[in-house]
């Protein structure tokens, strides 16, 4: 039973890991001195880089850049982060899942008497 829950939630949780560089985006609020910028996105601790060239015309921030796919541009993942953030999920969305299933499946408590 256990380890049908923790195969559910890593599963779950890896997807998750994975598709968090789509759902943090970059912001500038004004135009940095250096237009060539490394990037990282990803959450809670972003894992994928990626080089990005800002526009340089004033009016065109603030900006929020998006993470393009690893197939569209050179993309660097670096292992630490990316596992910090897979933990942080698992162990977020594990409890979550255990508490739910102890609330539906519990069993009652008998009282003392």
């Amino acid at each position: 039973m256990i380890k049908h829950r923790i195969i559910i939630v890593g599963i779950f949780s890896l997807v998750i890991t994975l598709i968090s560089p789509f759902v943090f985006y970059s912001y500038f609020e004004t135009q940095p001195k250096i237009l060539n910028q490394q990037l990282s996105f990803g959450g809670p601790f972003p894992y994928a880089e990626q080089t990005i060239t800002l526009p340089a015309g004033e009016e065109l921030y603030p900006l929020e850049i998006k993470f393009e796919s690893p197939f569209e541009r050179e993309t660097k993942f670096n292992i630490i982060p990316f596992i910090l953030s897979f933990v942080c999920f698992f162990l977020f969305f594990f409890a979550i899942y255990s508490i739910i299933a102890r609330f539906f499946k519990g069993k009652p408590v008998k009282e003392p008497q």
